[in-house]
């Protein structure tokens, strides 16, 4: 039997996890592989699209290694691109072309107006089933996962279970041999820097306006959507890391990696002993304790990610379905304080459900909160099929247009952190956040944010901001300021216990 000839493409991601994993899987099966990586972002990890002579290039390259398969790995931010990317293939190639990831699976008929077959879920299953009765030039059609089109009509095949055990998956395959990267129409040799690593799949919560809670229902009946790989195995891939990327740091890259006390016991001696690296993960404040952050701390753990989303508990609750209370957000981000985390915390703006009163919660939420952090001020985004995106079209506060594989600008304003292009409200409250983020006296914070002037003419405080942010000139002011004691006088608003804000009990 001859194998198959299949070429993976991933998208503006140079260290897809995905594809590096789909590409060791399949080469474990003895399968003839490549990988294309297709364009990076930019360094403010923004979008160039892609020029004709670019995706010539692209084409070029398909054409050479001639497979039979193509696998391309289409998140909803990328939708059109890759839509203009497969056209252009499907001219000059005959193989078939394959999409997989988080958008074909939400959206998978859309999808087949431009892929010849979607694969819905997780892939490595589905790709190399394909890809062995492709070789045998047998029948496809009752492969689980797989949606595709026949005699007309649309087949959706049912969906096999979740992988279960984790550790009988290959490593995803970083090196360079038979991959490639294509930039400003050239193919250059690709090579892997990426530190970051996954010990899970899933996340242990639904958030309304996450992917995980469409996910979760489409899986719904396939066995546990949280999985995680024994610490042996994580263990093993960061040695071979170590040795063959030239690790400085690890960035564990789970959605919630904080979640299991037993799971982390194990781990963080393990880790002490044989990597032994400064690490970076997500926490969440339902599922971090002390003892968590004792032990990461111990074993390397510098920098963490916590998601806050909006400081109004009543609006996390309600609209967000974020279940974690302010007390125990601020206990989270003084835990890590107190251990000497560096931390960042994701805020969610523009949501046209946010009123004034949230915000001012919000700017409340981080007076509280030890400094100094960094605030990852999001744009909301509507992802299709979404809890939160729905509500939003149903309320009439969006439309069709606004959704992202339709408007496509996500990647245009990637965290756009004090962005000048935000409405006035938004741009405010951003500034303010950031000012919240900062070792200042706390009556400047609180005096600017009752400044109505600036309110209305928001630029005028964010421009100096972004001097501050983005110069060392800036960065010294920043400094003087905090120390300089003369800078209280300059404003009438006394300190006083952040708790008494905006009429907060």
């Amino acid at each position: 039997m001859k194998k198959s000839n299949i070429a993976l493409i991933g998208l503006y991601d140079t260290d897809s996890f995905s594809i590096c994993t789909l590409h060791a899987t399949l080469k474990r099966e003895a399968f003839n592989v490549s990988t294309i990586f297709f364009k990076r972002l930019s360094k403010d990890l923004t979008i160039i699209p892609p020029q004709d002579r670019e995706i010539s290039c692209l084409v070029r390259q398909v054409k050479e290694l001639n497979p039979d398969i193509i696998g391309i790995s289409v998140r909803t931010v990328l939708f059109q691109i890759a839509s203009q990317i497969t056209k252009a293939i499907k001219q000059e190639s005959g193989a078939l072309v394959v999409w997989g990831g988080v958008h074909p699976t939400i959206r998978p008929c859309q999808c087949l107006e431009s892929a010849d077959i979607v694969c819905v879920g997780e892939g490595e299953g589905p790709i190399v089933d394909l890809a062995t009765r492709f070789s045998k030039g047998e029948g496809i059609d009752d492969i689980k996962n797989l949606c595709f089109k026949k005699n007309g009509a649309i087949i959706r095949n049912e969906i096999r279970p979740l992988v279960e055990n984790l550790d009988s998956m290959p490593f995803p395959d970083y090196s360079s041999e038979d991959k490639y990267f294509l930039e400003n129409g050239k193919v250059l040799p690709h090579r892997a820097h990426t530190n970051m690593i996954m010990t899970s799949r899933g996340c242990p919560f639904s958030c309304s306006f996450c992917c995980n809670s469409a996910l979760r229902k489409i899986y719904d009946g396939k066995g546990r959507y949280v999985r995680r790989r024994s610490v042996d195995n994580v263990i093993d891939e960061l040695i071979q890391a170590k040795k063959t990327r030239n690790l400085k740091n690890v960035s564990f890259q789970d959605d919630v990696f904080t979640f299991d006390i037993e799971w982390l016991r194990e781990f963080c001696g393990k880790y002490k002993k044989f990597i032994d690296l400064p690490f970076f993960c997500y926490c969440h404040p339902r599922a971090t304790t002390e003892e968590m952050v004792r032990l990461l701390k111990e074993a390397g753990f510098c920098i963490a990610g916590i998601g806050i989303q909006s400081g109004s508990e009543e609006f996390r609750h309600r609209y967000l379905r974020r279940y974690d209370t302010n007390v125990e957000i601020v206990k989270c981000a003084r835990l890590l304080s107190k251990y000497g985390i560096d931390y960042h915390c994701d805020i969610l703006m523009d949501n046209p459900l946010e009123t004034e009163k949230e915000r001012q919660e919000t700017f409340n939420l981080l007076m509280r909160l030890p400094k100094p952090f960094f605030p990852n001020t999001h744009t909301l985004t509507y992802f299709p099929e979404l809890e939160l995106t729905n509500l939003l079209l149903e309320k009439g506060m969006i439309s069709e247009e606004d959704i992202e594989d339709k408007k496509q600008e996500s990647y245009r304003r990637w965290t756009p952190h004090l962005d000048l292009t935000r409405d006035k409200e938004n741009m405010f409250w951003d500034d303010l956040y950031f000012l919240a983020s900062r070792k200042l006296p706390e009556s400047i914070a609180i005096g600017l944010s009752r400044n109505i002037f600036l309110k209305r003419h928001p630029k005028l405080l964010t421009l100096p901001l972004r001097c501050i942010v983005r110069t060392k000139a800036g960065k010294c002011l920043l400094f003087l300021i905090r120390k300089g004691k003369q800078c209280l006088n300059k404003f009438s608003v006394k300190k006083r216990d952040t708790s008494r804000l905006w009429g907060e009990k």
